[in-house]
């Protein structure tokens, strides 16, 4: 029986704005796995829906994060799990009957391992990406939102 994975998108997903450590390869692989995979994050469904067209990733749900209750009625799974970096995340996946891992500390899923069996994290590794973090520098610097090719994960 599949996994339910929701996925948070700020902090969480490579994505995000403050980008996360899961990768659209990731996400790919949690797919071919047979998983049922969405988001649920704070941000509009309508902007959710446009990140993974962009990204050419076609997911089960897109839903607010405090609605974690509809997807739960909604889809018949093994395990729910939300995926996220916040205290908020661990509230609402816990108040609707989902595990909460929380991104920075979860250990691997078989979905996550690439094609070596090894886990290669978004851009920032698994540190929080936040205001706080200072900028990298020379080539680690990220391109614009406008240049990345989030096909390529």
């Amino acid at each position: 029986m599949p996994h339910l994975i929701s996925l948070d998108i700020d902090g969480t997903l490579v994505t995000g704005d403050g980008p996360g450590p899961i990768t659209l390869d990731m996400v790919r692989r949690a797919l071919e796995h047979g998983h049922i995979v969405g988001s649920a994050s704070d941000r509009p469904v309508a902007n959710q829906k446009a990140m993974w067209e962009a990204a050419g990733i076609t997911v089960e749900f897109t839903v607010n994060k405090h609605r974690l209750d509809q997807i739960r009625t909604k889809y018949e799974a093994e395990l729910y799990y939300h995926i996220g970096d916040t205290d908020l995340d661990r509230h609402y996946a816990e108040m609707h009957g989902f595990e909460f891992l929380q991104v920075q500390t979860m250990d691997p899923y078989p979905w996550m391992l690439d094609e070596a069996g090894q886990v290669l994290w978004g851009p920032f590794g698994r540190t929080a990406a936040t205001a706080a973090t200072p900028a990298p520098t020379g080539q680690d610097v990220l391109p614009d939102a406008e240049e990345v090719d989030y096909e390529k994960g």
